[in-house]
């Protein structure tokens, strides 16, 4: 009970001194959900050189939505004097993870029904010549690190893929399903089809450090925010790939460490499962409903 009363007290230390921290890297503006799982304004938007390329969707197929929970993530600051580091390891259920990514094909539908698509099966290109031969190699359930290329870079963090009803992965790296442009624009263009391609990318705490002349600090966020996700955009009228990119960080909730341990400077954070799930999906929902709404108004 003294274990658990003390990690609970250094989590919500840890959220009230992080919030007046500047972030290590710059990034961008950070926005809470709405109680009703909204966002106000716009948070999306089509990414430069690609926005002509996603009109034309009418008929559309989502076969793949991908996320990347993050596992661990780390921040160190130094000066002449000392130097702090901090490192943070998730412990959550895979199970939890699954069960997000289960919900998410149903809910990603009925935002894109909501802003008028014909929305076509998931399975819709499964026997497609073009798509058996884009080689699925992404392995699911296993810790991979964040790498710039990926487009997700956080934290120096390690993350778990997962798809929606377990779908084969592909395009976590450089471009995502943009890696695969000549095969996907084919199938969209014979089939008259719309292909639609989600990532998202839900990290659960803010890194927040500061270098001073005498002293500095590395904290924690007790937050679960999207900086990270995009949409891959393959219509039958254009002759390449478009994407809808998230602008901003989103964040909701905070209550969904149930404990820390470890020692000063590295941590396990214990979550509470059913916290975590329903937190994610405010998130990824928030952002479903943009992409839904950014893809609309370019068509």
């Amino acid at each position: 009970m003294q274990l658990q009363t003390f990690a609970l007290c250094l989590v919500t230390c840890l959220a009230a001194l992080s919030a007046e921290a500047k972030p290590l890297i710059g990034g961008p503006k950070t926005i809470a959900v709405n109680a009703d799982g909204t966002v106000s304004g716009n948070v999306a938007s089509t990414k430069m050189g690609f926005g002509s390329y996603t009109k034309g969707a009418t008929k559309v197929a989502v076969p793949l939505i991908a996320v990347a929970f993050e596992t661990s993530a780390q921040a160190k600051t130094s000066n002449s004097f000392a130097s702090k580091s901090l490192a943070l390891r998730l412990s959550v259920d895979d199970a939890v993870l699954q069960s997000i990514c289960a919900e998410l094909q149903v809910m990603v539908e009925k935002d894109l029904a909501a802003q008028g698509f014909e929305i076509l099966p998931k399975d819709s290109i499964d026997t497609e010549a073009r798509w058996l031969g884009i080689a699925k190699d992404g392995k699911t359930g296993e810790d991979v690190k964040d790498n710039f290329m990926s487009g997700f870079m956080g934290n120096g963090s390690m993350n778990r893929w997962f798809t929606a009803g377990n779908r084969p992965l592909f395009g976590t790296g450089a471009q995502a399903a943009l890696s695969e442009t000549s095969a996907l624009i084919r199938t969209a263009r014979e089939r008259k089809i719309s292909l639609l391609f989600y990532r998202f990318k839900v990290q659960f705490t803010d890194l927040a450090g500061k270098n001073g002349l005498v002293f500095n600090y590395v904290k924690g966020k007790n937050v679960l925010h999207i900086v990270s996700a995009d949409l891959a955009v393959f219509t039958p009228a254009n002759t390449n790939g478009g994407m809808i990119i998230l602008n901003e960080n989103l964040t909701s909730g905070s209550d969904f460490v149930q404990e820390l341990q470890g020692t000063t400077g590295s941590y396990r954070v214990v979550a509470d499962g059913g916290r975590y799930k329903a937190d994610s999906l405010v998130l990824i929902h928030a952002v479903s409903q943009q992409f839904a709404q950014v893809l609309h108004k370019a068509q």
